[in-house]
């Protein structure tokens, strides 16, 4: 496997780690976690989003490199 499909698989791993831990601290019970766990979950989807872009802009760069 090259760095560039490593790179991408790393990527679209990372984004579903965001995205499960954003909705697992979104849809936790308030009492159990406070209001900074919530916020955090909402931090994380928005990572997991920048995540995703990321790896469309670096897809669409990697098919230039031949490597």
């Amino acid at each position: 496997m090259s760095i560039k499909g490593f790179h991408l698989i790393f990527i679209f791993v990372a984004a579903l780690f965001c995205v499960g831990f954003g909705a697992w601290a979104i849809f936790i019970e308030d009492g159990a976690s406070g209001k900074g766990v919530t916020i955090l979950g909402y931090f994380t989807l928005a990572v997991s989003v920048g995540l995703a872009l990321y790896g469309i802009y670096f897809f669409r760069k990697a098919k230039k490199i031949l490597l």
